[in-house]
């Protein structure tokens, strides 16, 4: 396992938070258990510090080029994700999907 340094002000106040998650789980949690999601929740945070105030258009082209440079790996994230969400998408809201792509759908002939 990799090993970092940190400061002994930030080690001391990591330490003394891991009662503060425990006591939200209401278990205790193993030492790296602990770092692995502390970063975790981190960089999601970071990320979405980041992201956050960027309007849809910018974050559509964003996307867009993510997956011209990677597109087995977006479309499969975005097939895999319409898949797992078809329990949750009324049919309305599924038809209007369909129409945009250039699917026919009953209501549209």
């Amino acid at each position: 396992m990799p090993e970092l340094m940190i400061s002994e002000e930030i080690h001391d106040r990591i330490t003394q938070f891991k009662q503060v998650v425990e006591a939200v789980l209401e278990e205790p949690i193993d030492f790296d258990t602990y770092i692995e999601l502390l970063l975790s929740r981190a960089t999601d945070c970071m990320l979405a510090d980041l992201l956050g105030t960027v309007d849809s258009d910018t974050l559509l082209a964003s996307f867009q080029q993510l997956a011209s440079k990677h597109p087995a790996v977006v479309y499969g994230y975005v097939a895999e994700t319409l898949k797992r969400g078809q329990e949750v998408i009324d049919e309305k809201t599924r038809a209007a999907m369909k129409r945009k792509l250039g699917f026919r759908t009953p209501d549209n002939g």
